[in-house]
């Protein structure tokens, strides 16, 4: 082998390895607005509450929910979560900010509730993701990115 050869082959190694460190993707961190993850959030908690009761219901299939106030109850909190999804994409930001932790800390008290009248592990688990849920609002929605 002669020093041409050499040189060339060092310059083509140098080529290569240059171009490894060209085409290795680097990810974009895209930061996503409070907003969308607020709702997100929401939505995720009204699917959850959705599964929740249609799984007591599977449970009790045999007995009819009679209990009027208990669905004059459940027909609102199911609307507020709704309403929370569409709010806190569209609301002014001050008012989202205390509407979510306002209403994630309302839901909070009826989901502790739920946890603690948990007769079966299910139960306790979807509480548990209620809550989860409802911290997470609060800690966003409190630490709201703030304008210079």
């Amino acid at each position: 082998m002669n020093k041409n050869n050499v040189k060339n082959t060092t310059k083509e190694s140098e080529l290569e390895l240059e171009n490894d460190r060209k085409t290795t993707p680097i990810f974009e961190d895209v930061k996503i607005n409070t907003k969308i993850i607020l709702a997100a959030l929401w939505a995720g908690h009204f699917m959850l509450w959705t599964f929740g009761d249609m799984a007591s219901l599977l449970q009790q299939l045999s007995d009819p929910i009679e209990n009027n106030l208990l669905l004059f109850i459940a027909v609102p909190l199911a609307m507020t979560q709704a309403l929370m999804i569409f709010f806190s994409l569209t609301g002014k930001a001050k008012h989202v900010r205390l509407a979510n932790i306002g209403a994630a800390s309302v839901f909070m008290l009826f989901n502790v509730g739920f946890i603690s009248e948990a007769t079966a592990g299910w139960e306790a688990l979807l509480g548990a993701a209620y809550v989860l849920f409802n911290v997470l609002v609060i800690i966003y929605a409190w630490k709201w990115p703030k304008q210079e």
